[in-house]
């Protein structure tokens, strides 16, 4: 465990593995340039997924910004599926195998954060894209089947569902799709029952959302218990009797009411059309339902329904009797958070990712139901933030400080096997990147990860504060796990072999620490509270006598844009310069509706001092400012509106859009593009950096 300390301490993240020669003399721009473009076009796999009757896993790759999808047995080497060729931004993913393994479903093109609105077209094709739905065949055929989304093997593997907003195709594995049925709203969550007869399926109408059931012979619908909320994530019992569901009701106001809980887990037994609720969390640590990403309930037997829960204040998997009243058991260590989970195809044993004994670590788990202690899978030093099974195989995404996210598979009675090794280009200019904790103004525990260039400096550095998105995420000392945060990571490298002090800091309103660290009152809107961490670190790094207290800047995306964009409003006298990736510069929402015209005004007042255009008479440091004019998840007004500010109060900036990219850039090109303005722009703005 880590030793705390008022300001910092240091922790090595694990001993640096490359054997290129440690080069102390910083990079130039050029040679910076040439790293970053050289990082970015890494191999980087995402999206793994594995064959539930076979010990065969699939994944999606991207090298060199162009993406294809690979399989491997878990002790072999690894075939190309799909053999694209271009850098054009066309996404894969959904990614399917059929139970025996030798049938691949994925989609093409569109966006998995928005699956049901237009497909981006950031390569500027002249008639746009599609999202569609593609079969490779054992043999190597491929079929387009249709435009949809999230495919959908049954159990026998003949038959293959996706869906397309309201509608739900059914097709033959080889054949024509089908169109069964239309409604009006998104149909997500499909999940075929064990015997193959009838789907269950999330109908999203906004306001709220229905758990159905869409039996094929007759071809008929059913909702189960529709009501006022937002059901979701239905899952069938092993017998194919019930379906377990979750109900949420949302709380209108920031502040949620510490005496109430806004969920609870329903089974519906489909022989007797009856519905029940099997637990409602108390009020208090958990009283919110959430979720690790991409994981749900799933059933140990016909009687056991395993489960996401927060009621210690850490994301722990629960299991609960169905048929009584009993308290659930929670199975995984306290004060440590899951990621991911998956159960094995007996139901006696759950495999799960988690930071426990170290909450900037994460690694992968083993875990039997009756009771045993936890095992770990692997041995290494790479974070493991996710996995999948296959057969009686296991899989988990493995990165390290010096290797981007690629496979490990672990066979049964076999050692670890990986498909796919990255390796560092020659020449890279590499740093340990040591964990770091420090004290926030109000006296809060913050973690970071510090990269410190080679070599003493002769005059302090210029210094860098990153801030990554989300803001639910976790930075951590390696290649992230995620795409965008990956290239993070490598671009905060590359600042560092530039000569730059870099601190990333994973402040208050993210993931890994436990719910209060997340939940932590005034965040965002409601106050901007985790801007004292991003203060901190500023005032951490000027504690250091290798850094220059006069050119400390700031970087970051998305919600990282937005605090990059609050800190040069509020302390330009702190962060001489910054650089915002399609940032949130306006806080305020339209009036909720069910709130009085004082609280909505209270809200709103709230909201805008939470903002960075409240401050931007204070604003006089340059920025950066890059956005995608396609953007579903930050509206691209919001960074045309504070040009417009910045220009009446007389600030200069920088300026740059991509036609036609999405919020996180589909294409290699664009980050590289986007990464050289920013290393440019700070060489400018920041003064001379080598040493």
């Amino acid at each position: 465990m880590m030793r705390r300390f008022p300001l910092a301490v240091a922790l090595l993240a694990g001993a640096l593995c490359s054997t290129h020669p440690v080069q102390a003399r910083p990079f130039d721009e050029a040679g910076a340039r040439q790293q970053i473009k050289a990082l970015l076009a890494l191999p980087f796999a995402t999206d793994l997924v594995g064959a539930s009757k076979a010990d065969r896993f699939a994944w999606v790759e991207k090298r060199n910004g162009v993406r294809n999808i690979l399989a491997a047995d878990a002790t072999g080497a690894p075939k190309a599926l799909t053999h694209f060729t271009q850098d054009d931004g066309t996404d894969l993913w959904g990614l399917a195998l059929s139970p025996n393994g030798k049938t691949l479903a994925y989609v093409e093109g569109g966006d998995p954060e928005y699956p049901d609105d237009p497909s981006p077209n950031p390569n500027l094709s002249a008639f746009g894209t599609h999202q569609t739905v593609h079969l490779v065949l054992d043999g190597g055929k491929e079929v387009q089947v249709g435009e949809g989304w999230n495919p959908t093997f049954s159990p026998d593997g003949q038959m293959l569902a996706f869906t397309q907003k309201g509608s739900l195709f059914l097709a033959p594995v080889g054949g024509a799709a089908k169109e069964v049925m239309t409604v009006r709203g998104s149909l997500t969550s499909l999940q075929w029952a064990p015997d193959g007869t009838a789907l269950a399926f999330t109908l999203d109408r906004g306001t709220h959302a229905l758990v159905g059931v869409w039996r094929l012979k007759p071809a008929t619908m059913a909702f189960l218990a529709p009501a006022l909320a937002q059901d979701s994530l239905p899952t069938f019992s092993p017998d194919g009797r019930f379906v377990a569901f979750v109900r949420e009701h949302t709380p209108l106001t920031y502040q949620s009411p510490p005496k109430a809980a806004f969920w609870n887990l329903h089974v519906y037994d489909l022989a007797t059309n009856t519905d029940h609720v099997v637990w409602t969390p108390p009020a208090g640590h958990g009283g919110r339902f959430f979720a690790p990403e991409g994981s749900g309930l799933l059933w140990s037997d016909n009687t056991h329904l395993l489960f996401p829960w927060e009621g210690s204040g850490w994301m722990r998997v629960c299991r609960v009797e169905t048929a009584t009243a009993a308290a659930p058991q929670c199975l995984t260590p306290d004060k440590a958070e899951v990621s991911s989970y998956r159960l094995s195809s007996n139901g006696k044993t759950l495999f799960y990712t988690s930071n426990a004994g170290n909450v900037d670590a994460w690694h992968a788990w083993r875990q039997t139901l009756d009771g045993a202690a936890p095992q770990r899978l692997t041995q290494g030093e790479a974070m493991e933030t996710d996995l999948a099974l296959a057969g009686g195989s296991v899989g988990v995404m493995a990165a390290s400080a010096t290797q981007t996210a690629h496979p490990v598979l672990l066979a049964q009675g076999h050692t670890e096997h990986t498909p796919v090794v990255p390796e560092l280009p020659a020449n890279t200019h590499f740093v340990t990147p040591r964990t770091v904790i420090f004290r926030s103004t109000d006296g809060g525990e913050v973690h970071g990860q510090l990269f410190v260039p080679e070599g003493d400096a002769k005059t302090p550095r210029a210094a860098l504060v990153f801030v990554h998105g989300g803001p639910h995420r976790q930075m951590l000392p390696a290649f992230n796990s995620m795409g965008y945060y990956s290239n993070a990571y490598a671009m905060n490298q590359t600042l560092a072999a530039q000569g730059y002090v870099v601190l990333s800091v994973n402040y208050r309103s993210g993931t890994g620490y436990g719910e209060a660290f997340r939940n932590a009152p005034g965040i965002g809107r409601q106050g901007a509270s985790e801007y004292r961490d991003v203060l901190a670190a500023a005032t951490y790094l000027k504690t250091r006598p290798d850094v220059d207290p006069a050119r400390i800047g700031i970087w970051g995306g998305s919600w990282g844009g937005y605090l990059t964009a609050l800190a040069l409003a509020r302390n330009s006298d702190v962060f001489a310069a910054g650089a915002d990736f399609h940032g949130v510069h306006d806080m305020t929402r339209p009036d909720k509706f069910g709130l009085s015209p004082a609280q909505n005004k209270a809200a709103h007042d709230l909201e805008w001092q939470s903002s960075p255009v409240a401050d931007i008479a204070h604003w006089h440091a340059p920025v950066l400012l890059v956005h995608g004019d396609d953007d579903y998840n930050v509206d691209f007004k919001e960074s045309t509106m504070l040009a417009n500010l910045l220009s009446e109060q007389g600030v200069p900036y920088e300026e740059h859009s991509f036609p036609n990219e999405r919020h996180a850039f589909l294409r290699m090109q664009d980050w590289l593009a986007a990464y050289v303005w920013m290393d440019t722009f700070f060489a400018r703005t920041l003064g001379p950096h080598t040493h």
